[in-house]
């Protein structure tokens, strides 16, 4: 008995030796998120730049055919977005609900966990990312709260009420941190009296030092508020951040989206012929301050809901012979910008769906010019329009490889049937339930596209019957990207072709990462839970079924 004790004793050393011997965090400074090691995603797409790329290339194209399953860890139920970072041999895997763990990132062992209690208010949620700063990790909370937590232990360091969540504010997308501050987006359900907002935050603190609403409202220029024909500041709804967006933090400014007005149609918001600024935009705020540098509305007049909700991706690209500092974004329509990220001056513009009828035309030099057929003249009747209300591309972050001088973007192939309701028989005013394939799409609704930063040439588009999650691709020559069957794939950043791929739990509409610990890569992915946007799309692949009953992290690695 005593040497079964004595044994036991042994084994029980051993494991808590070993857990000792996991990497314990460092403080991360600005100066490590402005350069992160390649081990490391320390930030949401890596880097605050939004490029969604790593440097590793362990895993190649040569190589990758050998990918193995390392290890999985179960997550909690719910629609599924997360992105997980790993800084220091530690990954930090946000759940849906306010669920945060702390792994050994080489295995999955738990360090430590947290659950966000709610204050009896707020809905359950989605959680797609985290920000890591210093010594904390600083979660977004359903129901409008920034927690901070000691990256070490998961004790709470500050807890702020960003907003009151019985007005429709909640957090989906997470914060990015920077100088100081942390910089962070609401989503607006439009049950309320809530105008969305990006604020900016002590990070030591949690103290609101700004923020900056998605509307015009009573700071801005009389010019800028006539874009609402009328309609009083109170009434001016939603216009939700519900990505996350990036920080360049040698120019001091932050780039955000912003989505749509509510009630959606014209006719319903009693603005016919408005353009509503400052939705359906990008915006260039200094951080200082929240002013906006500069802005760009890409989706003037929208009437049926078409997002640009995004995470704008930084780079340096040369373009036209000369040097310039840019950023790429786009939205439902799925037309990719690049735009002068000091100045917001157009550079090039790339449709990437095979159709569309939402612009009438787009000058040379960015100028828009809507299609008014589809704008709804009174509060009856259907209009069909592409890409629909899921897109084109919804929640998916496109990527960017320097290496290649290449944009992967993911897009459906989708457009919706709207029926324009009275907002006494719909408060949205409409009804977008039905949707047809798009034309041109020989009966495909995936899509993932290479697309040259410095031109906006296509390279090439990989099309597959169900749609595409986020891609994330590596200097091994790669670009990952999931799909919202079950499908994980491998491709060949030059030509698009599948070089590897493994069926997964469930649809994959977590955002893929890479990192390495130890001296080895890993590829990690979340699946499982479809969101109510992947769900909706199900109706044009019905023949593809899955299960959405369980949600994986998944974390694979070659083979020894």
């Amino acid at each position: 008995m005593n040497r079964i004790a004595l044994v036991f004793a042994i084994l029980i050393v051993g494991a808590f030796s070993l857990f000792a011997q996991a990497p314990r965090t460092v403080s991360l400074t600005d100066e490590m998120l402005k350069l992160p090691s390649a081990a490391d995603w320390p930030a949401w797409r890596r880097d605050r730049a939004g490029s969604g790329y790593s440097p590793l290339d362990q895993i190649n194209r040569r190589n990758v055919r050998n990918l193995r399953l390392a290890w999985a860890g179960s997550m909690e139920s719910g629609s599924l977005e997360p992105e997980p970072l790993v800084f220091n041999g530690i990954m930090y895997l946000p759940h849906p609900g306010g669920f945060l763990q702390a792994l050994d990132a080489r295995n999955g062992t738990p360090i430590w966990e947290y659950q966000y209690k709610k204050a009896g208010k707020g809905v359950p949620g989605l959680t797609r990312n985290i920000a890591l700063y210093h010594d904390m990790v600083i979660l977004g909370t359903p129901d409008a709260h920034l927690v901070a937590l000691d990256a070490v232990t998961g004790r709470v360091v500050w807890d702020v009420e960003v907003a009151d969540a019985s007005q429709g504010f909640r957090y989906t997308a997470g914060p990015v941190a920077g100088d100081g501050r942390i910089f962070a987006s609401t989503m607006c359900t439009g049950e309320g009296p809530a105008h969305c907002f990006l604020s900016a935050h002590d990070a030591s603190t949690g103290k609101m030092l700004w923020k900056r609403e998605t509307v015009a409202g009573p700071s801005d220029s009389a010019e800028v508020n006539a874009t609402w024909k009328g309609v009083p500041y109170e009434r001016r709804l939603k216009a939700s951040m519900w990505m996350a967006g990036s920080y360049d933090p040698n120019l001091k400014l932050v780039y955000w989206t912003t989505a749509s007005a509510f009630p959606y149609t014209e006719v319903a918001k009693g603005a016919t012929g408005g353009t509503n600024l400052y939705t359906q935009s990008i915006l260039a705020l200094r951080a200082d301050t929240g002013a906006i540098a500069w802005y760009k509305q890409l989706m003037p007049r929208d009437n049926f809901d078409l997002d640009h909700a995004d995470s704008p991706i930084l780079a340096d690209v040369a373009i036209n012979g000369a040097r310039h500092k840019v950023v790429f974004t786009m939205g439902k329509p799925s037309v990719l910008w690049a735009l002068d990220r000091e100045s917001g001056e157009h550079l090039w513009h790339r449709q990437l769906v095979p159709f569309q009828n939402i612009y009438k035309d787009i000058s040379a030099s960015g100028d828009i010019t809507v299609n008014e057929e589809i704008i709804p003249e009174t509060d009856s009747g259907f209009k069909l329009v592409c890409p629909g209300m899921r897109g084109g591309k919804i929640f998916q972050a496109n990527s960017y490889n320097p290496r290649a001088d290449v944009i992967f973007s993911s897009v459906s192939l989708a457009c919706s049937n709207f029926e324009i309701l009275p907002l006494s028989k719909n408060r949205q005013g409409f009804n977008w339930d039905k949707m047809e394939a798009m034309k041109d799409s020989n009966g495909n609704v995936g899509r993932l596209v290479a697309v040259r930063a410095s031109t906006g040439e296509i390279l090439w588009h990989y099309d597959q019957r169900a749609p595409m999650g986020s891609s994330m691709t590596t200097a091994g020559g790669l670009v990952f990207a999931g799909d919202f069957y079950r499908n994980f794939r491998a491709f060949d950043t030059d030509t698009g072709k599948i070089l590897w791929q493994v069926p997964l739990n469930g649809p994959i509409e977590g955002y893929p990462i890479s990192y390495a610990v130890d001296g080895t890569q890993y590829i990690a992915v979340a699946a499982g839970g479809a969101s109510a946007g992947s769900s909706q799309l199900e109706q044009l692949y019905p023949e593809l079924k899955t299960s959405i009953k369980s949600n994986v992290l998944m974390v694979f690695a070659l083979e020894r």
